[in-house]
């Protein structure tokens, strides 16, 4: 494996590990559950090689990375039989049943073919069950399939939605429910509005910042940049509970950052910014207020998702509210204060009404959710956040052409079927024409080729065409 140059990265709780690194901390805990299947965190001692695609649990570390990004260990966490979706591919179980009649047809046929002949006109039967033999071609009907998926893989990649496999886009194909998180994906973090209220001498506010900039919460990166000066000093005990906040020891002093609750204050009532408050030794200090921005662009495609926009699910309280209404207007389910296992079970629900679900979240807080729905889209930023639960990460500033690939991966469906019919054209013209003696088996061997490419090529340039008109009516 080619090496690098070493030098140091920084994790932090919930993070992947990139790339095959030694860690630099006294002790670390990692959770390898999706590549060994093993649920619990394995303790890792300084010096020790923690291996990529391993998610640090706990306080933040440092590691020394040793090697490029293992594509194997990320590509099996990804791929994990534990994350797999039940049903996989109905075209490819089709496709598998359908080469395996085609076999006997061809057979059956050329038996009937050389019989034929050999009553008819003896001397040519051998030639014209091998042109038979030699003409028919399965390859095509194979080749359509993978193609067609590759080339729409390669598709949705330009345009920065990058699946985990194939099937993915036949289920992107079904899709007639979208479910939204709210937070990290309707709502981002660039320059939001970030207002403390309440009293924290300079060491607190450093204390705060060390805290957060361990986290991984969109809420917890915009405090970070919020607050001026280094973050160095070193966290104790460091916990992220999801839905509440997270806490840690700082210089020997207890700091929680979260929800009014988990903090132990009176929440306070702002129905125009996200709350997050702090208590440092058990002693509350103040809130903070953020206003965040909501994505742009995300009406005109919201207009054209319809009736498929079925709900926005948000961790936070309802302050919100109006402007998710006026957003996603009132025929659509907005639910605030819904924890992770809430917003799995939501989704739930709306399969076992049968409908197809599509849930799009920032992978943080929606695990549960992303795996559960039929096709889970983890939106990103900025972050090295990544959930194998999801299907799919899609750039957030691509998130306002969902609905195009969404009819994109539909028209995939078109063109696979498309490509069917001009395989099954081909063998039925080939094999008839061979049949009837007007095929040597020299032209049959030339033609047999032919077909293959031509189902290639056609599914190659339709994606294609496709793809590039459907992004340019956006």
């Amino acid at each position: 494996m080619p090496r690098l140059p070493s030098f140091c990265i920084r994790i932090r709780n919930m993070e992947i590990v990139p790339a095959d690194s030694l860690l630099e901390a006294d002790h670390a805990y990692v959770d390898y559950s999706f590549v060994t299947g093993e649920a619990r965190p394995v303790k890792v001692k300084a010096g020790d090689l923690i291996y990529a695609g391993g998610r640090l649990i706990g306080q933040p570390v440092i590691l020394t990375v040793q090697a490029t990004t293992s594509q194997s260990h990320l590509t099996s966490l990804w791929n994990n039989e534990a994350f797999r979706k039940r049903e996989e591919s109905q075209y490819q179980k089709i496709i598998d049943r359908a080469a395996r009649r085609f076999t006997w047809v061809v057979m059956v046929f050329a038996v009937a073919t050389g019989v034929y002949w050999y009553v008819t006109a003896p001397a040519q039967m051998w030639l014209v069950v091998t042109a038979v033999l030699m003409v028919a071609c399965p390859c095509a009907l194979a080749l359509a399939a993978p193609f067609t998926y590759g080339s729409m893989l390669r598709a949705f990649g330009r345009n920065q939605l990058y699946l985990k496999n194939s099937d993915v886009i036949e289920r992107m194909a079904e899709i007639d429910a979208v479910v939204f998180d709210k937070t990290g994906t309707v709502t981002y973090s660039q320059q939001p509005d970030v207002q403390f209220v309440g009293f924290m001498i300079k060491p607190e506010r450093t204390w705060v910042k060390c805290l957060t900039h361990s986290s991984t919460h969109p809420l917890s990166a915009i405090i970070t940049k919020s607050i001026a000066g280094p973050a160095d000093q070193r966290i104790q005990n460091f916990r992220e509970l999801l839905g509440k906040g997270i806490e840690g020891e700082v210089d020997g002093h207890t700091v929680k950052i979260g929800s009014a609750e988990f903090v132990g204050m009176h929440a306070v009532e702002n129905p125009s910014a996200s709350m997050v408050y702090v208590s440092i030794d058990n002693e509350p200090r103040g809130y903070f207020t953020i206003a965040l921005s909501i994505r742009k662009n995300l009406k005109p495609m919201l207009n054209r998702l319809g009736h498929k926009c079925e709900a926005v699910l948000s961790g936070d309280n309802e302050k919100d509210l109006n402007k998710m209404k006026v957003l996603f207007g009132c025929n659509v389910n907005i639910l605030f204060n819904q924890s992770p296992q809430d917003k799995l079970e939501f989704i739930r629900n709306i399969q076992r009404n049968g409908k197809k679900v599509l849930m799009v979240g920032d992978g943080l807080n929606d695990a549960g959710a992303l795996k559960q729905a039929d096709v889970g889209i983890a939106v990103t930023d900025d972050t090295g956040v990544f959930t194998p639960a999801c299907d799919g990460i899609l750039q957030g500033d691509k998130l306002e052409m969902l609905d195009k690939l969404l009819t994109l991966a539909k028209s995939s469906t078109v063109i696979l079927k498309t490509g069917f019919v001009i395989s099954f054209m081909y063998n039925a013209i080939a094999l008839t024409v061979a049949a009837m003696g007007h095929l040597t088996p020299l032209v049959a061997a030339i033609l047999m080729p032919i077909s293959s490419v031509s189902v290639v090529g056609f599914s190659s340039l339709a994606v294609r065409y496709v793809a590039s008109r459907k992004i340019k009516e956006i």
